[in-house]
């Protein structure tokens, strides 16, 4: 039976619409799906953001703590060395001031020698000055009634002689007394002297000591500055803890919602016929060294260290349901790779790469295909493949699976 033209146009148009709808539905599908994404990530991002802000004020809270806890230290040792250093300055005030004590009683000593040398000089000198008034009397005429009253001229010589003789000893006695007192003058002033530089040094001492106590009373001021410093920052520990506990949760919350629609990504191609042989291949033609095992501090994945720009294989066949950047995994590629015999999903995410993915997602690749290479962008130190793997959605030990 020969078609008419006409039908076989009419036929033509209906399929041309119909691939037409398709491609709109299915464009409109898969911008509605990266907005959702994108919206579930900027979700993570904020919290991840939010997370890591609580957590540098944790660290600068410690810091400011740490500090505290090593000036209130250093505080304290300088005051124990200020106390030393006062308690042996009052010994030496102690000292001193014993010293003084002593050098007023060896002064009082030496007045008092002094006051009795004044005492008998005074006594000296009057009796000097009585007998020189005798004598005065003896030249004014008292000589014609001592001659009067003589017995005999030796007499009258010998008196007159007498009063001569005494009257040089009794000079000679008191120039002796001014002497000895101008001695113990002279010693009493070199004792006040050395009382007075006695207590010059006293005073200094006392000064350093006022320094010293002053110095201790500022120390002392400081360790309390320092200990309310150090209970601030305990009781900001605690607030901060809590916060960091929720904005956790938060984040966990919104990883979770973003890893479910991961998975359900995946979901969307484990309908389809594709059997997982588990005949999983090598990611790398060769690395260094695994740098993060599964497992540790919560790591999801394997980092193997490798050179910038390593090829990255896929490790069996599949397809691949994500291929863009993330905040954490940098440039990544999550494949499906099927069901095996018991129906339990495989997927797997390769993270860091140094570019763009050179797959995108909706793309058939095989086993041992290039997918990308390896990088350090996202949460990344150094060059480095994160490789995760997932059974029926959960996240499983990758090594258990290829060769390594």
């Amino acid at each position: 039976m020969k078609i008419s033209p006409l039908i076989k146009r009419a036929v033509s148009m209906a399929l041309a619409v119909a691939m037409v709808v398709t491609l709109t539905v299915s464009t409109n599908t898969m911008t509605l799906a990266d907005d959702k994404k994108s919206e579930l990530q900027a979700q993570k991002d904020a919290a991840q953001q939010e997370l890591e802000a609580i957590q540098q004020k944790i660290k600068d809270n410690q810091a400011n703590k740490a500090n505290a806890e090593d000036l209130k230290e250093q505080y304290e040792q300088q005051t124990e060395v200020i106390t030393t250093q006062i308690g042996l300055l009052q010994q030496s005030i102690a000292q001193v001031e014993e010293d003084i004590n002593n050098k007023q009683l060896e002064i009082d000593e030496k007045q008092a020698e002094v006051d009795v040398k004044q005492t008998e000089y005074d006594e000296r000198w009057a009796g000097f000055k009585d007998r020189l008034g005798a004598m005065q009397m003896l030249n004014d005429g008292g000589s014609i009634a001592l001659l009067s009253s003589a017995n005999s001229l030796y007499q009258l010589l010998t008196f007159a002689e007498s009063l001569e003789q005494i009257s040089s000893k009794d000079k000679e006695i008191c120039q002796q007394i001014e002497t000895q007192r101008q001695e113990l003058e002279a010693q009493r002033t070199e004792l006040e002297n050395a009382k007075a530089e006695l207590e010059s040094q006293q005073a200094e001492l006392q000064n350093q000591n006022n320094q010293l106590d002053s110095k201790k009373s500022e120390l002392q001021v400081s360790i309390q500055q320092q200990d309310q410093t150090i209970s601030d920052a305990d009781a900001a520990a605690e607030v901060l803890a809590a916060e960091e506990e929720q904005a956790r949760k938060n984040l966990d919350q919104a990883a979770a919602q973003l890893d479910a629609y991961l998975n359900s990504q995946v979901d969307k191609y484990s309908s389809a016929a594709m059997t997982c042989s588990l005949n999983f291949g090598p990611a790398l033609p060769s690395y260094k060294y695994i740098s993060c095992v599964f497992g540790t501090g919560g790591h999801r994945g394997t980092d193997f260290a490798a050179p910038g720009g390593t090829e990255i294989y896929a490790i069996a066949d599949g397809i691949v349901t994500d291929a863009t950047y993330h905040y954490s995994w940098g440039n990544y590629v999550q494949i499906y790779h099927g069901k095996d015999d018991e129906g339990n999903t495989y997927s797997t995410l390769y993270a860091h790469m140094i570019s763009t993915p050179i797959v995108s997602a909706g793309q058939s690749v095989t086993k041992g295909q290039v997918i990308g290479y390896v990088g350090s962008t996202g949460y990344s130190t150094g060059n480095h493949l994160h490789l995760e793997m997932k059974i029926n959605g959960v996240l499983t030990n990758v090594t258990n699976w290829i060769p390594h």
